[in-house]
């Protein structure tokens, strides 16, 4: 709920505590659409174990889920059903944890985080550069923090339920061993689309067929206009100040901080370590900061109420009733679902958010930004729509050049495939059958299936595609064109070499004991499988539910 504070959430939070007390009404939360009609009308969403499952653990899982998104650099490649999905394992690892008693203190916490985020090189912790960069996108430590406790506590259920680290011989590790260590040497021509554009002929008609059969990729995405207001936590500032110098033992809790988090923890722009009084005046600057954005959350909560008693609620009732209260409402420009809206970018999850605005009321809860609270209400939204060939036409042009060519590249890597069949079998070599084809036989540097990079492989050809091409080969033979989004290339295996027995010797007891651990995972990933799909709670978020594959929150 808007106005709950948990202890354990963030390592400011006991020192911002100051009687804050809102009054307010159950609110949709962040997943909008897509939790919509899930719950009860007690707000539960199934249950696990029998015990029921709140609205608020739901909602403050599916924001963790979005935050997650943007710490991988992933933000909207996840559909929100998906995100439903994953927020609803989060809680379900989540209960799981607390059934089987493992509880992760707040040193066990704090200890992890120092050494997770210590740069190898310095020495000094990341976690603050962290925290800085979850404030300008308008993200939450707490939720951070709840996302680190509970891989903890996923990581000891995990050794929990785990078998023995008997799975795996040292025989048949050696054999496993060999395999991904064997070594192969090739050489391949690589045809990239890019190479073929010159020769693709470009006419009136061609390019009418082109954009006909694909009018689809040329459609302008549905945009929204969102009137928004918002109440800056700068306006608290003061009064959050005034309420940190009031509590008599503030430098006692704020040495407390400082100690659990850490001196690597408080680093200027340039890397260096903060003295302490410095670091000192960043621990209140961020409770203040903190505070007083909780005091705007209570006033957006407070309009918020006074607003949504108003039926019916329509687009321009939020701009109605802040007129009267003399407050601006600001209007962003037309923007598609998949972009941040100019006036906006601290507010994480905008794109989610309209998704709850375009049902019956078009208002959204109190949302928590960088800056302050804000309330969104949609106030116009365009359909999508096709634009005419003659509007689009330079796109079209380029997009039908570049699939000629690349169909071009294609035929052409086949027809040498072909002929350097061939020519093999009449005892020519690979490089000169490139060569008298005006080809470059490109010398790879030997990888194994081990490998995680080849240097000097082109991006026409991905390593999967490469390895897979490779070791279906022996020395001496040349592959089938292997396609590639850009192209493709033909690959001839020039030799094959095993690990030697000093190698062996030397790498297989670490290899033993990491296929040993990941086999002895592999129980605790179907208990949690098994008893995730049997659970109420994935029942009740099952409507509208799409096939997605098995994920482990963290």
């Amino acid at each position: 709920m808007i106005g709950t504070i948990r202890k354990h959430s963030a390592v400011l939070w006991w020192i911002i505590v100051v009687a804050v007390i809102v009054s307010f009404v159950v609110w949709i939360g962040p997943a909008g659409s897509a939790l919509g009609g899930r719950a009860t009308t007690r707000g539960e969403y199934g249950d696990v174990d029998g015990r029921p499952v709140k609205q608020g653990a739901i909602q403050d899982a599916y924001r963790q889920a979005m935050l997650r998104e943007r710490l991988q650099r992933s933000q909207g490649a996840m559909p929100d059903e998906a995100r439903v999905q994953m927020a609803g394992q989060m809680v379900f690892a989540d209960f799981k944890i607390a059934s089987m008693g493992i509880v992760v203190s707040d040193e066990a916490l704090a200890d992890f985080i120092r050494e997770r985020y210590k740069d190898p090189a310095t020495g000094q912790s990341r976690y603050a550069n962290l925290v800085s960069e979850l404030t300008a996108i308008g993200a939450r430590e707490e939720d951070m923090l709840a996302m680190e406790r509970r891989g903890i506590g996923q990581s000891v259920l995990a050794d929990v339920l785990s078998i023995p680290e008997v799975l795996m011989t040292p025989r048949e590790a050696e054999q496993e061993y060999r395999r991904e260590r064997e070594e192969v040497s090739a050489s391949a021509v690589f045809f990239t689309g890019t190479n073929f554009l010159s020769r693709v002929s470009v006419t009136p008609e061609a390019i009418g067929r082109f954009f006909t059969n694909r009018m689809a990729s040329y459609q302008v995405p549905e945009k929204f206009v969102l009137a928004y207001l918002r109440f800056p936590g700068s306006n608290h500032l003061a009064a959050a100040e005034a309420e940190l110098a009031q509590m008599p033992d503030l430098t006692n809790r704020m040495e407390k901080v400082y100690a659990q988090r850490g001196t690597n923890d408080f680093v200027d722009d340039q890397g260096a370590t903060l003295s302490k009084p410095a670091a000192m005046a960043r621990i209140r600057q961020e409770a203040a900061r903190e505070s007083a954005n909780l005091k705007a959350r209570e006033a957006a909560v407070a309009f918020y109420n006074e607003l949504s008693q108003k039926t019916p609620i329509k687009p321009d009732t939020l701009e109605a009733m802040a007129a009267q209260r003399g407050l601006k409402v600001a209007i962003t420009q037309p923007f598609a679902r998949t972009d941040t809206p100019v006036g906006l970018e601290g507010l994480p999850g905008v794109g989610s958010t309209v998704e709850s605005l375009l049902g019956e009321t078009p208002l959204s809860e109190p949302l928590i930004g960088a800056d302050g609270a804000y309330l969104l209400s949609l106030k116009v939204r365009i359909p999508a729509s096709t634009p005419p060939l003659e509007a689009v036409r330079a796109r079209v042009t380029e997009d039908f050049r570049r699939q000629e060519a690349l169909q071009a590249a294609r035929t052409a890597g086949q027809a040498f495939q072909a002929a350097v069949t061939n020519a093999l079998a009449n005892g020519k070599t690979f490089a000169e059958t490139a060569a008298g084809q005006r080809y470059t036989a490109v010398d790879l540097p030997a990888f194994s299936l081990s490998s995680t990079t080849v240097a000097g492989l082109p991006p026409v050809a991905d390593l999967a595609s490469l390895k897979n091409a490779a070791f279906a080969l022996q020395p001496g033979q040349v592959g089938n064109f292997a396609f590639s989004r850009d192209g493709g290339f033909v690959l001839y295996l020039k030799d094959r070499k095993a690990p030697t027995p000093e190698a062996i010797k030397a790498g297989l007891p670490a290899y033993i004991a990491e296929q040993r651990s990941r086999r002895a995972r592999g129980p605790f990933v179907q208990w949690f499988t098994t008893e995730w799909e049997k659970s109420g709670l994935r029942l009740a978020l099952e409507p509208r539910r799409e096939t997605n594959s098995m994920s482990m929150p963290n």
